[in-house]
């Protein structure tokens, strides 16, 4: 069984976590001009920190006073009755049964820091450090910084979040003593958004789909578009249904005029996925095959981010191939880097993380999805992949993926282009069998001929250790 891996881009986890969350009015990402996105609104229930600032110690978890505030003891008090009416117009428009209780709370934003360190585990700072070291090789974070800070920057712009693990959701305000009654039309929209997580959570189980994905980026991505372009999607219908209020400037969720922190473009792509691209995959799927075709994928999860990005393949009966252990075998990966080496985590990247890869530091553009680029043409042959994270105590970090595609051909562009934007200006040095690229960070790419319809690629943190990951595979 592969080591447990974070899911920082899997909706709703049993913590409170930290993400971006924007969901244009339509959902969709189509919009081509190279506009500054307005800063988006942080939904906590989509990401794990990450750092290696000391980690905070558990506390419990705040409970709600009668007014419906977070504020340490006390027993959920029952929704009002304006809140209850609420939850059944959501859950109609949704298609699904209300359920008989639901806690939900308001939390001062002045409180949001406690209340966020409170449902934090050490085993999520775990994970996520696993996923920052994934980051980092491919490029999408530099080495000195940490999803940690990125989200925790944004902590000033979160509205509300849903935790699965404590079955509540919260609606921050920005004044204390405010209670679900007393909430604007903007925190009311918010407060929808967040009922249809926990109607998701109460029919489908969305702890134990993720806990079914761990490990597989790809997988985790795709599910979390199901879950985030089904709550965008619906918080739309209801608000047209029911006339409430639209947030400003046509997005669903207020945003901030500005954003706090630069946000790598790879992390931005990555985190706007699920309410752009996912919202407008969503829609689609309720046009065609209406809510019972939605519940089927909440169900059973999509496979892969092509299903999201391909919605043809939708009624094709297309699946990814599933590259096993074998693929890559960890014992003479290991064998052949030496003692003390281990393997971190293993999974699938997928299509999206391949173009996002490849698409490096490009900025991130509203529509980017829609151009046609080097990197989605490479990339969308894209069949089925396995990668590993290895590690030594030392420090050392090296990452090796094989990448299948549906034809020889399809390899061969992907890895034309791999090599073309991995060599673009760096230092490169051709061995037998495959070539070595230091990127300015310093990690160094290796990068072997394909082999038939395979790609294989390592990325590590020195040139020995790279070579040393690739010679087995390379050379049998």
């Amino acid at each position: 069984m592969d080591p447990p891996m974070n899911r920082i881009l899997a909706t709703l986890l049993a913590t409170l976590l930290l993400a971006l969350a924007v969901a244009a009015c339509g959902g969709d990402d189509t919009a081509p001009t190279p506009a500054t996105d307005p800063s988006p609104v942080v939904d906590p229930a989509t990401a794990t920190p990450t750092t290696d600032a000391p980690t905070p110690s558990a506390t419990a978890t705040p409970q709600p006073s009668e007014r419906g505030e977070a504020t340490p003891g006390g027993d959920a008090p029952p929704l009002p009755d304006s809140i209850r009416e609420l939850v059944e117009e959501v859950a109609e428009v949704r298609g699904l049964e209300a359920p008989e209780s639901l806690v939900a709370l308001t939390v001062a934003r002045a409180d949001l820091p406690d209340t966020f360190l409170a449902l934090v585990t050490e085993e999520d700072r775990l994970e996520a450090d696993t996923l920052t070291e994934v980051y980092r090789l491919l490029g999408y974070l530099d080495d000195d910084e940490h999803l940690w800070d990125i989200q925790t920057s944004f902590l000033n712009l979160v509205l509300g979040f849903y935790s699965t693990d404590h079955k509540t959701l919260w609606v921050v305000t920005e004044k204390e003593g405010v209670g679900l009654e007393e909430l604007a039309p903007r925190q009311r929209q918010t407060l929808v958004h967040e009922i249809i997580h926990a109607l998701q959570d109460y029919h489908f189980d969305l702890d134990a789909t993720f806990d079914s994905l761990t490990g597989n980026l790809d997988a985790e991505l795709a599910f979390t578009s199901v879950v985030e372009g089904d709550a965008v999607v619906h918080t739309n219908r209801h608000s047209m249904r029911f006339l409430a209020l639209p947030a400003a400037g046509g997005v669903f969720f207020l945003a901030a005029g500005n954003q706090p922190a630069r946000i790598p473009a790879p992390v931005l792509r990555t985190l706007y996925f699920p309410y752009r691209t996912g919202a407008s995959w969503a829609g689609f799927v309720l046009v065609d095959g209406g809510a019972k075709a939605l519940n089927a994928f909440l169900m059973e999860p999509p496979g892969a981010t092509t299903l999201i990005l391909h919605r043809e393949l939708r009624d094709a009966g297309w699946e990814p191939e599933q590259l096993g252990e074998s693929a890559l075998p960890a014992d003479q990966i290991q064998e052949s880097l030496g003692a003390g080496w281990r393997v971190r985590v293993a999974g699938s990247l997928g299509e999206f993380h391949l173009i996002n890869y490849l698409m490096g530091d490009e900025p991130y553009i509203q529509g980017w999805l829609h151009f046609p680029t080097s990197a989605t043409e490479a990339a969308k042959g894209w069949a089925g992949d396995r990668y590993a994270l290895l590690e030594h105590d030392a420090g050392g970090r090296v990452l090796v993926a094989r990448v299948r595609f549906t034809s020889a051909e399809e390899a061969s562009q992907f890895a034309r282009t791999h090599t073309r934007e991995a060599t673009w200006q760096a230092d490169v040095v051709e061995e037998d069998g495959f070539v070595l690229v230091k990127r300015p960070d310093g990690k160094v790419v290796g990068l072997p001929e394909p082999v038939g319809r395979d790609v294989i690629f390592a990325i590590g943190t020195s040139a020995d250790v790279t070579r040393a990951a690739l010679e087995t595979l390379v050379k049998g």
